[in-house]
């Protein structure tokens, strides 16, 4: 007997002895409830499945303790937890107890809130999508965004079956245009619409090139005379309608004069195959280019050369 209650042994003896009074000032007596709002955690879910559904994410959970124990409750050390090991392709329905409540020594489970929860677990699929960049605001007066494009163009999209089926593109942060007159460029983080869906790794940001021009305008000139280069020809008909595109700081200079409409007339030309019109711009119009000719072919008739008395 003396050489259990001596040396080691007695104090180990006394620190169980106090540990057990201690509990008993702590844990006996009158009870209280504290209600927690506590996240749901699904483990052991198969690689090739994913979740699908309105999920629910925490459920309300009352526990009950002496008051020591919960005053000195930390809400993180309460979980619900999900085991989904061996689970297969369908719906889904879990009877939440209190088995699946991870919660400190000493406290007891009352209720859970809602204690059935409903999912889907489908087959995970992924898929490649263009990236559609979105641009925002107006460049400076004069200018206008001719295109843009992204770098990668497309992004490998991942989820569950059904719903990587249904995507058709993902996009960009915004990438404003306020007041450019020039190019501009932007690294921007890649976005989805559906919260259930995810990029692949190395997919979540693209470059931007958004490409700025002077902004553009048409004008058109009726009844130009149409020459004949070449052979002496008489043409029908002898004037054309001409459209032309391009900036509108330099279309605002553009007259009737600087353009030239004409057909190139052969030696051999028979009279009877219309001849294509071409229209000569005059210098100093970078940008500018004929969208239409109207009539774009004319009849010729070579005109003979007058003999000599």
């Amino acid at each position: 007997m003396r050489s259990l209650l001596s040396g080691d042994n007695l104090l180990r003896v006394i620190s169980l002895f106090l540990a057990v009074v201690l509990w008993i000032v702590i844990a006996g007596g009158e009870t209280v409830e504290r209600g927690l709002t506590v996240p749901v955690e699904l483990r052991n879910l198969p690689s090739d499945l994913e979740t699908t559904g309105d999920l629910v994410n925490s459920v309300d959970v009352r526990v009950r303790a002496s008051p020591g124990l919960v005053e000195s409750l930390d809400p993180d050390q309460v979980l619900a937890r999900i085991d989904l090991e061996g689970a297969g392709e369908g719906e889904q329905i879990i009877q939440l107890t209190a088995d699946n409540i991870e919660v400190p020594f000493g406290f007891r489970i009352v209720r859970i809130t809602p204690s059935l929860l409903t999912f889907n677990l489908e087959r995970a699929l992924s898929k490649t999508v263009p990236v559609h960049p979105r641009i925002f605001g107006t460049p400076a007066p004069g200018y206008e965004v001719a295109d843009y494009s992204a770098d990668p163009p497309e992004v490998t999209v991942a989820g569950p079956r059904s719903r990587v089926q249904e995507i058709e593109s993902a996009f960009t942060e915004p990438v404003t245009v306020d007041g450019a007159d020039m190019d501009l460029e932007a690294d921007v983080n890649v976005g989805l619409e559906d919260p259930l869906l995810y990029l692949e790794s190395g997919g979540s940001q693209v470059h931007v090139l958004v490409r700025i021009r002077e902004t553009t305008g048409q004008k058109v000139f009726e009844s130009l005379p149409v020459t004949t280069r070449g052979q002496p020809a008489k043409l029908d008909p002898s004037s054309v309608r001409v459209e032309v595109s391009g900036p509108e700081r330099v279309l605002r200079d553009l007259s009737a004069a600087d353009l030239r409409p004409y057909v190139n007339v052969p030696p051999e030309h028979d009279g009877v195959r219309p001849l294509p019109v071409a229209v000569e711009i005059a210098s100093g119009y970078t940008g500018v280019n004929v969208v239409l000719t109207e009539p774009a072919e004319v009849k010729a008739r070579l005109l003979s050369a007058r003999r000599k008395p």
